[in-house]
């Protein structure tokens, strides 16, 4: 994309804004954001407005996008790739898919990517991931985080991923859409966001027969194509992700208690910054944690991610070790 200095202007931004919020913006109620020293969001309990796009355009702010609307309803699936090799596995899916007539979109990122799929209409939860765990199970991919990592929402937002074309908050890079040898598909921001205008969706026959090739799975293998971070207990039909294995193993105060001293109140100096005046807290009844100053906050497994620099995968495997 183009040099910083060639930013586009207010003006440019404009279509650019309605683009994102159009095609990429599933739910406005509230929004997700990067904290300030990068890795982890946090939920902004206020609406998203069009001048929230204009500033992560700018590099202002950098946001997230839910996967799912208030209704469980969704219109686009996101792969997630952490390194090299899962990126790998991602470019060697989209020129599959392309051979299958299907269009998807690689996003590059820090440390691996994404790669989005659209759909023609709106499409629960359930319907988005059963497509996607057939996508996984098809083509092998072993490790790729699937998202949404909900079929129906119940308490919160669900999950997120970065929304495209922002800055990371840590080395103030900008990435966007490649090709899958890498090179940038568009040359400049406008030109890239604008190939999302009218993206390209996944064809009914293919998402008929990878539905179908997920429903056809026994449940075994239905299971073994889940990724480590989502594998937990399973038996008949009750299966618990061991990531909520992890946040239910201990309480959050009890956990941070271990490299915090807290307060009876649950308040403490915060570890991720130079803090002077308490400014974090543990919230008991919610059982998560949250920095007043640096606005990061989130369960265990996130203050895990923030302390040691990890990713969520390696996050929960970690815990899983200690605590289970």
């Amino acid at each position: 994309m183009r040099h910083p200095e060639q930013e586009p202007t207010d003006y440019e931004l404009s279509p650019l804004a309605e683009i994102l919020a159009r095609q990429l913006i599933q739910r406005w109620d509230m929004h997700p954001r990067q904290s300030t020293f990068g890795g982890m969001y946090y939920t902004v309990r206020e609406p998203l407005s069009v001048t929230h796009l204009f500033a992560h355009l700018r590099g202002e702010v950098t946001l997230g996008t839910y996967l799912l609307n208030p209704q469980s309803l969704g219109r686009f699936l996101v792969l997630d790739a952490d390194n090299l090799d899962e990126w790998q596995q991602l470019t060697i899916l989209y020129t599959k898919l392309a051979g299958m007539d299907t269009t998807g979109y690689l996003e590059q990122s820090r440390r691996g990517g994404h790669l989005w799929l659209f759909f023609d209409r709106w499409l629960s939860g359930e319907q988005i991931r059963l497509f996607g765990r057939g996508l996984i199970a098809a083509h092998n991919l072993t490790s790729v985080e699937l998202y949404p990592k909900q079929d129906c929402l119940e308490d919160g937002p669900g999950s997120l991923i970065r929304l495209p074309f922002g800055l990371h908050r840590q080395n103030r890079k900008r990435y966007g859409l490649v090709t899958s040898a890498g090179e940038p598909l568009a040359p400049t921001l406008r030109d890239q966001v604008r190939e999302f205008y009218r993206p390209q969706t996944v064809p009914k026959a293919v998402f008929t027969a990878l539905t179908q090739y997920a429903k056809d799975l026994a449940p075994q293998s239905h299971f073994e194509t889940t990724t480590a971070a989502e594998r937990g207990t399973f038996d008949g039909n009750d299966m618990m992700p061991l990531s909520e294995q992890v946040k239910t193993a201990v309480s959050v105060r009890q956990f941070v208690g271990r490299y915090i001293t807290l307060s009876a109140k649950g308040m403490g100096l915060c570890p991720f910054h130079d803090d002077h005046h308490p400014s974090f807290s543990v919230n008991d009844e919610g059982n998560y944690w949250h920095c007043f100053a640096c606005n990061t906050g989130g369960s265990i497994i996130d203050f895990w991610m923030q302390k040691q620099g990890c990713d969520f995968t390696t996050a929960v495997q970690d815990l899983a070790e200690q605590l289970l």
